[in-house]
Parts: C-alpha cells; sequence; structure tokens
C-alpha cells in the first residue's frame, strides 16, 4: 500500500498542474505576508500619530518695511522693503492655545533723500536728525497664540485654521545713521528697546506634521529713535514683516523610529 503512495505522489509531482498549484500558493503566501506587514505598520503608525506632539518648530521668511520718519510714505508705499526672516518655537497648552517663542531679525532701510522737500532736510540737518539709516532690527519675544478652530492632537487638525496672538520682546538695533554738518557724516549706533509683537496669519495643512502659513507681524516699539530721526511722524518707530512659514510637528520618538 505505501509503495502504491509513493508512485502516486511522484505522477503527481511530475504533473505541471501540480507545479503551478506549488507556485501559486508560494505567491499566495509571500502576498499575504506582505500585507500583514503592511497592515501592521499601519497600525503601528497610526498608534504613533494618536499620540499628541505637543511641540513644534516654525520658520518663516518674507517681505518687511518700516515706519520711521525718514523711511518714506506708507499711504503711498513709497517705502523700501527689505528681508526679514524668523524662527519660533511653540508648545500645545490647550487644544485652542499654545505658547510661542520667536527669535528673528529685519534688515532696515531710510528712504533716499530726494523723496523729501527741501525744506525738510535743512530741518532735520539744524535739529541734528538723521536724514538717512541703515541697519537690522534683531528680536525676540514670547506670546500666547490662540487658534479659531481648535484641535484636540495635531492629527486631527483642519485642514485649515486661523491663528493670532500679543507678546512682549526685546529689540537690539544696529544702525548707521547719516547727518550732514558740513559734510556727510555717518555714525555708527545700537539701540536697546522693548516692542510689543502681534502676529497673526492663515495656515494650511500639508501633511499629517506639517503646515504652511501667510502671516503678518507688526512690532510696535517703544521708540521714536529706531531711525535716527525723532518727532517728524505722529507716532514712535515700528516694524512690519509678512512671512512665508512652514511648521512641522515634532515627535516624540527619535527620526530612525518614526
Amino acid at each position: 500500500m505505501l509503495t502504491i503512495f509513493k508512485q502516486f505522489y511522484r505522477y503527481i509531482r511530475n504533473q505541471s498542474i501540480f507545479t503551478d498549484f506549488i507556485m501559486r500558493a508560494k505567491v499566495l503566501a509571500i502576498f499575504l505576508c506582505l500585507f500583514l506587514y503592511n497592515n501592521l505598520s499601519m497600525a503601528q503608525n497610526f498608534n504613533k500619530d494618536r499620540l499628541p506632539r505637543l511641540n513644534n518648530i516654525s520658520v518663516g521668511l518674507g517681505p518687511s518695511f518700516m515706519y520711521a520718519d525718514n523711511a518714506g510714505g506708507t499711504r503711498n508705499f513709497r517705502f523700501k522693503v527689505q528681508p526679514a526672516a524668523s524662527v519660533s518655537y511653540g508648545r500645545k497648552i490647550n487644544s485652542f492655545m499654545e505658547i510661542k517663542g520667536t527669535v528673528g531679525f529685519q534688515m532696515l532701510k531710510s528712504q533716499t533723500p530726494s523723496y523729501f522737500r527741501d525744506r525738510t532736510i535743512i530741518q532735520w540737518n539744524e535739529t541734528g536728525q538723521a536724514f538717512a539709516m541703515k541697519g537690522t532690527a534683531y528680536h525676540v519675544d514670547v506670546m500666547p497664540i490662540f487658534h479659531l478652530l481648535p484641535y484636540g492632537i495635531h492629527i486631527d487638525r483642519t485642514d485649515f485654521n486661523v491663528y493670532a496672538g500679543i507678546g512682549f520682546g526685546m529689540m537690539w538695533v544696529d544702525k548707521e545713521e547719516v547727518r550732514i554738518t558740513h559734510t556727510p557724516e555717518i555714525q555708527k549706533k545700537t539701540l536697546s528697546i522693548p516692542y510689543l509683537p502681534f502676529r497673526g496669519g492663515l495656515s494650511y495643512r500639508i501633511g499629517p506634521h506639517s503646515d504652511l502659513a501667510i502671516e503678518a507681524t507688526f512690532l510696535a516699539t517703544f521708540s521714536d529713535h529706531v531711525d535716527g530721526n525723532a518727532g517728524y511722524n505722529r507716532f514712535n518707530d515700528h516694524l512690519f514683516q509678512g512671512k512665508v512659514v512652514y511648521k512641522r510637528y515634532l515627535s516624540t520618538f527619535p527620526f530612525w523610529k518614526e
């Protein structure tokens, strides 16, 4: 009986139908393994994404201008546009608020003297005011940021959101002021002043862990001497920035385990 069974097995093994069956079984087993691995990986990633990413980092870059006595007109957009950049670190507090710290810089440049009337330039020379300046303002501030559409964890946030906040900061201005005594004279000066930052923007979700935003910033200073000229305008000197901001939610896992 055993001999007959062995002969029957050899006969079946030699047939193409048996070979095809074995090959198909192997392919099916491979696909089954891949399917199980993929689902296990997705389940692991899903579980990781459900863990709140409370910390984030943002990088922004864009144009800026200065409201100052010798900076030109803001109503007719006759001012010098200069670059500005910033880096921020945020910590989520609850579903609608986070605390954000920001460091950045803004390049400053006054309008050309030909923009102003000769009588104004003469008056500035008589009172020792700078008719031109250029430099860089470095700033650091902290503020609460409020989101219009609250979300529990990062994976549940909406595609679009609106945010805004107000805080407190310090600014250091490194500049060159130009005055005229008998000849044009360039004076290098530094200035440290407090300011109130106002920020607001519209963010768009570009991935589970990243946002892209258009952000406006207003830095209201407590000084009229940022440009080396005081009293020509009604208000203190202030800075305005518009930036494109990339925001990344930081994982609680090392990057090689994300």
